[in-house]
């Protein structure tokens, strides 16, 4: 209480609104400068709820389209040409094998990660009950006249089935050279085959 005489000099100012904040791990976040032709959204079949949750054997996984690649940019000067691709992935209900002409990035939320990724990564988005496959999993890339495996800091890790019937389980962050003829499996059915490309056929 104030005396007679006494000033109060308080002074109550509005609180400043804090910045919004996105709490969203970095993974699920939108990528702004990301293009849609860089991703393969894989969505399970309609599988009515009457019938349990299964695939019959045989029958695709997924079903996708793959994007068309997106017609090079106008410039004064030509990138680069990056080197022809040695292999192709073949992943289950991809409409067609996927050239290692960039680097496949697969996962559950294969989002773009804070710093820009040079060249930009083809996304596979694997469907979210998948919970064998992590958010961002596996990378699959050619390294001049090497075709890299890495795993991504997956929960589940890495097998790789190398051609000669020997078996490789990569750990968290491990990378792998493999062969044309190699089977990349992530788990919950994710198998990926690992292709050479026919020269006779380019």
């Amino acid at each position: 209480m104030a005396h007679e005489g006494e000033h109060d000099d308080t002074v109550i100012r509005p609180r400043r609104p804090l910045a919004p904040t996105d709490a969203r791990p970095v993974e699920d976040r939108a990528d702004p400068g990301a293009d849609e032709a860089t991703v393969i959204r894989l969505i399970e079949p309609d599988i009515p709820p009457t019938v349990p949750l299964g695939v019959p054997e045989g029958a695709p996984l997924y079903a996708a389209v793959l994007p068309p690649r997106p017609p090079d940019e106008p410039g004064d000067a030509a990138p680069p040409a990056a080197p022809a691709p040695l292999a192709t992935l073949r992943i289950p209900g991809v409409d067609r094998d996927v050239p290692l002409d960039r680097p496949v990035v697969i996962g559950r939320r294969p989002a773009a990660v804070r710093m820009p990724e040079t060249p930009a990564p083809l996304r596979i988005v694997v469907p979210a009950d998948r919970r064998g496959v992590s958010a961002r999993h596996a990378r699959i890339e050619q390294l001049g006249s090497a075709l890299v495996v890495t795993d991504l800091g997956s929960s589940n890790g890495i097998v790789v089935h190398l051609p000669r019937g020997s078996v490789r389980r990569l750990r968290p962050g491990e990378s792998c050279a493999v062969l044309p003829g190699s089977v990349v499996s992530l788990g919950d059915g994710i198998d990926i085959a690992v292709q050479a490309i026919d020269p006779r056929a380019t």
